[in-house]
Formats: structure tokens, C-alpha cells, sequence
């Protein structure tokens, strides 16, 4: 039972294509003010290394993963391991970036 849950994680954490794992538990997981998640506009490309904001804030990710898609916002520019996750930044940007 116990590596069928651990299998079930694992292919999680693949489906949902951030390439960290999540958070083992919300104490131990880096907090989302201190990871940089926003950058100078246009100084992250596709292909550098970055934080993407939807893998911070929703699993506590603090390592930086291969930047696939790129996002000016509100004069800054957010980076994402996929493009799922700027998906999900662009319906709910508040969630993500704040007010």
C-alpha cells in the first residue's frame, strides 16, 4: 500500500509538470515571499532557469526549473515550467502576482 501512494505522488508530481517534487510539508516548504517568482521585465527567456510562480505557490517549490513560457504582467516578468501553469496564471493572476 505504502509504495503504491508513494507511485500515486509520483506520477503526480509528472502530470502536473513541475519537474520539483512537492513540498514533503507546508513548515518545511520555502515561503513564496522569499523565492524570487517575478522578474525585471525581459531579463528571463525561454530556456534560462527561473521560479515558476504556480509551482511556488501551490507546492512550496523553491528550486529553480527550465523556463518554458515567459509573462510580462503588471511590468514584471513571470516564468513557467509549462504551459499549463501560465495558463493558470492567466485565469487567476491575482492569486498568483497579488493584487
Amino acid at each position: 500500500m505504502r509504495y503504491s501512494m508513494i507511485a500515486l505522488g509520483l506520477a503526480g508530481s509528472l502530470w502536473m509538470g513541475c519537474s520539483s517534487s512537492p513540498a514533503p510539508n507546508a513548515a518545511s516548504a520555502t515561503p513564496a515571499a522569499k523565492t524570487e517568482t517575478a522578474y525585471a521585465p525581459g531579463s528571463k527567456k525561454k530556456g534560462d532557469k527561473g521560479h515558476c510562480v504556480v509551482c511556488v505557490i501551490k507546492e512550496g517549490s523553491s528550486e529553480e526549473e527550465p523556463v518554458v513560457e515567459t509573462l510580462d504582467y503588471k511590468g514584471k516578468t513571470y516564468v513557467f515550467c509549462n504551459e499549463k501553469e501560465k495558463a493558470e496564471f492567466i485565469s487567476e493572476p491575482v492569486k498568483y502576482a497579488g493584487p
